[in-house]
C-alpha cells in the first residue's frame, strides 16, 4: 500500500494498517521503493482518464490495488481488491471499493464505493472512506477530494463540476443487506453556449 495512503488509513484508525504496514516493511526490506510521489496524474483529470494502463500503474502505486483492467461486457473495467474498514475477521465488516471503467483507450469514470451492512453504524470507518478517498487523489494531483466529502456530509451538492476536467456524483443507496455510498468522477462532457461553474 502507498506509503501516503497507509497514512490516511492508520492516521483514521483504519483496523486493516497493521497488514498494510506488514507489506510496506517487507517491500522496504526487499529494496521497493514504498512512497509514491504525489501529482502522479499531473495535475488534471484528464491525466487520470486519457491512458488506462499507465493510471491502472499509477493506482497500484499508492495502494489501491486494482485489478487487471479489461473488457467486461460492453465496457472496459478494473475492479480493485477490496479494503476493510472495520476489523476483516467480523461478520460483515464495513468495505471499501474501488473501480474504474471506460473503453480500451480511456477512461471514462472512477468510482470510490463505502458499503455499510444493515447491522453496522460506524462512524470511524466512514470517517476512513473519507480519509481514504481524499489521500488517493490528492497522491494522482487532482482536485476532488474535499468537495466530495463536503458533498458526503450535505455541505455541497450531490452533483457537479470540478476544475480540470471532471464532473462528481454523490449517491446513496438502501438496501436490505445495508447502505451503499457511491462516490463517481467522470470525464467531463463539452458544454455548448456557456460553462458550468467549476465546484472544486
Amino acid at each position: 500500500m502507498g506509503i501516503l495512503l497507509l497514512a490516511a488509513l492508520a492516521a483514521a484508525g483504519c483496523t486493516g494498517a497493521p497488514v498494510a504496514g506488514e507489506q510496506a516493511a517487507t517491500d522496504k526490506a526487499a529494496g521497493k521503493p514504498g512512497f509514491a510521489s504525489p501529482n502522479l496524474a499531473g495535475g488534471t483529470w484528464s491525466g487520470v482518464f486519457a491512458n488506462p494502463q499507465k493510471s491502472i500503474d499509477n493506482f497500484s502505486r499508492i495502494g489501491l490495488r486494482p485489478g487487471p483492467y479489461e473488457q467486461k461486457g460492453d465496457e472496459w473495467r478494473s475492479d480493485a481488491v477490496p479494503t476493510a474498514l472495520t476489523d476483516p475477521s467480523a461478520p460483515d465488516p464495513v468495505m471499501a471499493h474501488f473501480s474504474v471503467a471506460g473503453d480500451k483507450g480511456s477512461l471514462e469514470r472512477v468510482a470510490f464505493v463505502l458499503v455499510e451492512p444493515a447491522r453496522s453504524n460506524d462512524q470511524q470507518a466512514r470517517d476512513q472512506f473519507d480519509a481514504w478517498m481524499k489521500q488517493a487523489l490528492a497522491q494522482l494531483g487532482v482536485t476532488g477530494g474535499d468537495t466530495a466529502v463536503e458533498a458526503i456530509h450535505g455541505r455541497k451538492r450531490p452533483t457537479g463540476s470540478l476544475k480540470a476536467g471532471a464532473n462528481y456524483a454523490v449517491q446513496r443507496e438502501m438496501t436490505p443487506r445495508g447502505r451503499r455510498l457511491t462516490v463517481t468522477f467522470s470525464r467531463a462532457k463539452p458544454i455548448l453556449n456557456g460553462t458550468e461553474p467549476a465546484t472544486g
